[in-house]
């Protein structure tokens, strides 16, 4: 019985050795265990060192002594057998502990279910972007339970850099990094490897997402400006946006350009028109194109119209802003209709009623 048990105890610290098991901070031990229903359960055993302590040292878990001696091997399952262990002197003082978490790594849901964090889509859970090139970053996430109960760790790498990163106080579902050592006018080589661990109890899962800057970058949305020119003319034009990188011409923005009928969004699709504006918004339809370019000449129209713009960088493949828009109609109109309904409020000598219109553009 001594020969098998010890033979065991080789088997499973060689199992250790090749992966079960990890530290992830000082006194933190993650074992992976498949939980599938149709696989026998395999032993994991791990050793807990309390230190240089005599062998009167004796180990608690949820206040009940479970051992004594400087070392205790304990045989890890399922969650039952994971929690906070701690060694204590004959005083009861506590000398060390050791966090013992477990992380599934296959049950009747499939390879490495995940619980802590919601899906974005298939199989990402985390999103990250950052709104130009200063090394700054923010990468974001979805809890599937109450914050207050789960643990967040993240770290991001790239070799021969140092990263910072920081999960927000109050949400815990976003964390701003900063690449210290990042240069804006160099070509990204090797990708940013973000890390985060969620700890739930003695639930522990880990998520991660690699990417190129230039992938995650999105510009803040542009400011639009109009100006009247006179004639039934107006001139629309857009800004970077301030936390763009200068200079422009090296990071050059491209800009996608709609004008629709007052009753859609920005977010209605249009077919692209591969001409050149030609400066007019058509009365029974709408334009749609892309450009360098950071203003438009109009002719007014006789209808309500808006005027969207956003921006993307353009030699990269990253998302868009978000939408910019303003509504654009006939100054002369505008005027029209004002005099019209002050006419009507003189008339009835009923000027409280003017309050309830409105006759701003």
């Amino acid at each position: 019985m001594d020969l098998l048990w010890s033979l065991l105890s080789i088997t499973c610290l060689f199992l250790q050795l090749e992966g079960y098991t990890r530290v992830i901070k000082p006194n933190t031990i993650v074992v992976d265990v498949d939980m599938t229903l149709s696989t026998p359960s395999t032993c994991r055993n791990v050793m807990l060192q309390c230190g240089e302590h005599g062998p009167s040292v004796y180990w608690q878990r949820t206040k009940q002594k479970i051992g004594k001696g400087s070392e205790l091997t304990i045989n890890v399952q399922d969650f039952p057998d994971a929690g906070n262990f701690t060694c204590h002197n004959d005083n009861g003082d506590i000398l060390n502990h050791t966090l013992v978490l477990i992380q599934v790594t296959k049950n009747d849901r499939g390879e490495h279910p995940k619980q802590i964090l919601q899906e974005i889509s298939d199989q990402i859970y985390i999103k990250c972007e950052t709104k130009n090139y200063s090394g700054v970053f923010e990468c974001s996430w979805n809890l599937n339970m109450n914050p207050n109960k789960v643990q967040i760790l993240v770290e991001a790498h790239r070799s021969n850099s140092s990263i910072s990163c920081t999960v927000h106080d109050q949400d815990k579902s976003r964390a701003v990094c900063h690449e210290l050592t990042y240069c804006p006018f160099q070509e990204e080589l090797e990708k940013v490897g973000f890390n985060l661990h969620a700890i739930n109890g003695p639930h522990f899962e880990n998520y991660s997402s690699e990417f190129f800057l230039a992938d995650i970058v999105k510009p803040e949305k542009v400011q639009i400006h109009k100006k009247d020119e006179g004639d039934k003319k107006v001139v629309v034009s857009w800004e970077y946006p301030q936390s763009w990188d200068h200079p422009h011409s090296y990071f050059p923005l491209t800009f996608e350009v709609k004008a629709l009928k007052n009753k859609h969004n920005c977010d209605h699709e249009v077919r692209s028109d591969p001409r050149t504006p030609n400066q007019k918004v058509p009365h029974k339809g709408s334009y749609h194109f892309f450009t360098e370019e950071t203003s438009l000449q109009l002719n007014h129209s006789t209808k309500k119209y808006i005027f969207c713009v956003r921006a993307k960088d353009m030699y990269c493949n990253s998302p868009w802003s978000e939408w910019s828009a303003i509504v654009l109609r006939d100054p002369g109109q505008q005027c029209w209709l004002k005099d019209y309904y002050y006419a009507l409020c003189f008339l009835k000598h009923r000027y409280s009623l003017c309050h309830m219109w409105h006759l701003g553009p």
